[in-house]
């Protein structure tokens, strides 16, 4: 009777899941510095300032709030006024009356979010637009149009005055991206956003046009110019011989989107060149959103349809990697922080939030019902992309420090972040199996508390790592994105 047992132990043994174990040792010598990670508040605030008082401060709660995202940036969105466009979430008004005239109560809508994030001690803001007011474009429109050649001194001097006028009330604005897009009209009008095509030619005006405002009104140091913010990692850096010579000293950051969704190979390609053309200014991963694809990253690329699970929130978080990790990137936005684009109706179907479809578009972290003014649903829908970006907004913090990884093949989807008191490791398991990462840090540490995201789990806390002394075990759950904290004493 023995053998038989024996045999159906082993059988038992070898049907047993195995768990990968990555061994890495933690670099004390830091990668970058890190300088914030946030979103946008385009085009959202239309909606959401119409909803109950209690739902907009939850809202702001929810995004600003270390409870919630805790972003550490916030991009407000500078209106153009919105004419020749067809979707008014779309057209944020404009201060802009006439030329040193303005009109700061246009935009309540997107004001009183600004407001919410210097009130909730948001370190960064940036100020950004999309187009000039209408009267400044070539074809008096806020879209289909282009930068007009010689008005770069009336554009700054608007952007300047704005600028200046929230921050004598209060709210600091710390950056100026004045050409969001700049490679593209959004035409022909009627347009379904703002837009302005300012040519690569076009772009040294507007920098230098703005340093010089700035810099007359003794805010060249206080206020960082962010630039040229071109959609495609892949195009920017074929244009900045055009334009970038000429004011590579008045930039703060050079800023890019990433909607071409570049292997890594690529993407470390463009900030290499980015660093080349610019004698090492910071890049900045500024927007992106509106892909679908699986953990580990493939199937990458714009394209329509809704999905809230973890399977394209982590793919999202692997996005974050490779701007932080491939990259050495310093700081990173997601693009709308909150959208209708929901593509379903969540009064008539229980899964409509939790569920894929093809109708809809992944562009948020939070998302509302498009129907809330007839159907009275003031409900807002957090998604897997909201619990997976708050390890990032939690922990990455402006100051804080990356501690590059060396000896694992989960280098990609490992961050470790130093500050003075502990470090914090977030790690995804994009894989259905689980692992364990074996960490050696580069002093005496103790594990002290975990967070977890997964598909049945929302930035749940889980046990510490175990270990002692310097080396230390971190479980890895199948499919998921873990935050591990360590202390930075013995237990």
């Amino acid at each position: 009777m023995l053998l038989p047992f024996v045999m159906t132990a082993a059988f038992i043994l070898l049907s047993l899941p195995v768990t990968t174990v990555h061994s890495a040792t933690v670099s004390s010598t830091p990668a970058q510095t890190f300088l914030g990670i946030g979103g946008s508040g385009a085009w959202w605030p239309h909606d959401l300032f119409n909803f109950p008082a209690s739902v907009r401060q939850n809202l702001s709660s929810l995004l600003f709030s270390d409870s919630g995202l805790g972003i550490s940036s916030y991009r407000y969105n500078l209106g153009g006024g919105g004419v020749g466009v067809s979707n008014p979430v779309r057209a944020p008004q404009t201060p802009y009356v006439s030329p040193g005239v303005y009109n700061f109560s246009a935009d309540p809508q997107g004001t009183f979010f600004l407001q919410q994030a210097s009130d909730f001690g948001v370190p960064g803001i940036t100020m950004f637009l999309n187009t000039a007011p209408a009267p400044l474009t070539s074809n008096g429109d806020s879209c289909g149009g282009q930068f007009v050649s010689g008005s770069g001194t009336a554009y700054a001097t608007y952007i300047v005055d704005v600028a200046e006028h929230w921050r004598d009330a209060g709210i600091n604005i710390s950056y100026i991206s004045a050409m969001n897009e700049p490679d593209s009209t959004f035409g022909p009008v009627p347009c379904g956003q703002e837009g302005m095509l300012v040519e690569p030619s076009q772009r040294s005006e507007v920098v230098s046009s703005l340093w010089n405002e700035l810099n007359s009104r003794g805010l060249s140091s206080a206020i960082g110019i962010l630039a040229d913010e071109t959609s495609s990692t892949a195009v920017a850096p074929t244009e900045y011989s055009a334009w970038l010579p000429e004011v590579v000293d008045m930039v703060a950051h050079l800023v890019h989107h990433a909607y071409d969704f570049p292997s890594d190979a690529n993407y470390l390609a463009y900030v290499n060149a980015a660093h080349a053309a610019s004698n090492g200014k910071t890049t900045w991963m500024s927007e992106i959103c509106c892909s679908l694809g699986t953990p580990a990253g493939t199937g990458r690329g714009y394209s329509q349809g809704f999905d809230p699970t973890i399977n394209n929130a982590l793919m999202f978080a692997g996005l974050v990697f490779q701007s932080f990790v491939v990259g050495g990137e310093a700081h990173y936005d997601f693009w709308t922080l909150v959208s209708n684009e929901i593509g379903c109706e969540p009064l008539t179907s229980s899964t409509c939030v939790t569920t894929a479809n093809s109708n809809g578009w992944t562009d948020g972290m939070i998302y509302y019902d498009p129907d809330y003014t007839t159907n009275g649903n003031f409900e807002l829908y957090l998604v897997k992309h909201f619990w997976t970006y708050k390890h990032f907004g939690n922990f990455v913090k402006p100051g804080t420090q990356r501690l590059p990884l060396t000896g694992s093949d989960a280098n990609t989807h490992t961050l470790v972040v130093s500050n003075s008191t502990t470090f914090s490791v977030i790690a995804m398991n994009p894989n259905t199996t689980t692992s364990t990462l074996s960490l050696t840090f580069p002093q005496t540490v103790c594990g002290t508390t975990g967070f977890r995201t997964s598909a049945s789990e929302d930035f749940a806390t889980i046990s510490p790592a175990t270990g002692s002394g310097e080396t230390w075990e971190l479980p890895l759950s199948a499919t998921s994105l873990s935050t591990y904290i360590f202390a930075r004493k013995a237990c």
